[in-house]
């Protein structure tokens, strides 16, 4: 029996809403890549190019649906074994039941919970020969640790860690990288995002603030000759502090064990 771990997922699904939720839940789980197609057609290119351990599929795609996709994928040799999960809403017995004896290891619910999610995937993950009871090394505490914690939990530690990258980036932004105003602003979007899908609600409008601010400097600095006012530069600082201490906030509010 094979002892390797889940470290690379591959979703399937055209709807960029839901790939956005399924992209920002499933990057908390510790050590695992998460990448995108938005076709049964690009899933079989992504299988052949990325070679992911587990394929996380929705059953209606816009050009073949999740059987079809299925039954290509398991023409090749090289693609054959990836193990694939399908999320549909078609949740009959009958039809789950058809969708197993198709091939698919699961199956998951929509509208599914996306707190749940990680944990549901590496469940049916570990049911697999493949990946049965080797998820987490459990030699490794850091690894240890990341994976028994909630996924609340998981995302404020990497936020206050992301805090830190912020104070750094800022820095540099301040002594003119431009380059580092966009990777701020693209940090607070995803902490905007997510921590309003979790329901940090003060945590997501601080992060919301720091990119509105972010993006107008980015906007008053668009000319060459330009560079970001020192007023601007403490706005910016000030609310990764506020951010910071929304974070700090929320992680106390959680119930203990």
């Amino acid at each position: 029996m094979s002892t390797r771990e889940c470290r690379s997922i591959l979703y399937v699904d055209d709807d960029q809403a839901i790939c956005e939720v399924v992209l920002t839940t499933l990057s908390l789980v510790a050590g695992l890549a998460v990448h995108l197609a938005d076709s049964g057609e690009r899933a079989i290119d992504r299988a052949f190019e990325l070679r992911p351990d587990l394929i996380l599929m929705n059953e209606m795609l816009p050009d073949m649906d999740g059987l079809t996709t299925l039954r290509r994928l398991r023409e090749s040799p090289l693609i054959a074994d990836i193990p694939i999960i399908f999320l549909t809403a078609q949740m009959s017995p009958t039809h789950v039941a058809h969708l197993i004896e198709r091939g698919a290891i699961g199956v998951i619910g929509k509208p599914f919970d996306p707190l749940r999610l990680g944990d549901a995937l590496l469940a049916l993950w570990r049911s697999t020969d493949v990946g049965r009871g080797v998820a987490l090394n459990p030699g490794d505490p850091a690894r240890r640790r990341a994976h028994t914690l909630s996924l609340e939990e998981r995302f404020l530690d990497r936020t206050l860690r992301e805090v830190a990258r912020l104070n750094d980036l800022l820095a540099r932004a301040a002594a003119g990288d431009r380059a580092a105003f966009e990777e701020v602003q693209c940090i607070a979007h995803s902490i905007h995002g997510t921590a309003a899908m979790l329901g940090f609600a003060a945590v997501g409008s601080a992060g919301g603030e720091l990119e509105r601010l972010v993006e107008s400097a980015i906007m008053a600095t668009a000319s060459p000759v330009s560079s970001a006012e020192p007023a601007t530069m403490r706005h910016l600082v000030k609310q990764t502090g506020r951010l910071a201490l929304a974070v700090e906030a929320a992680a106390k509010s959680l119930p203990t064990a």
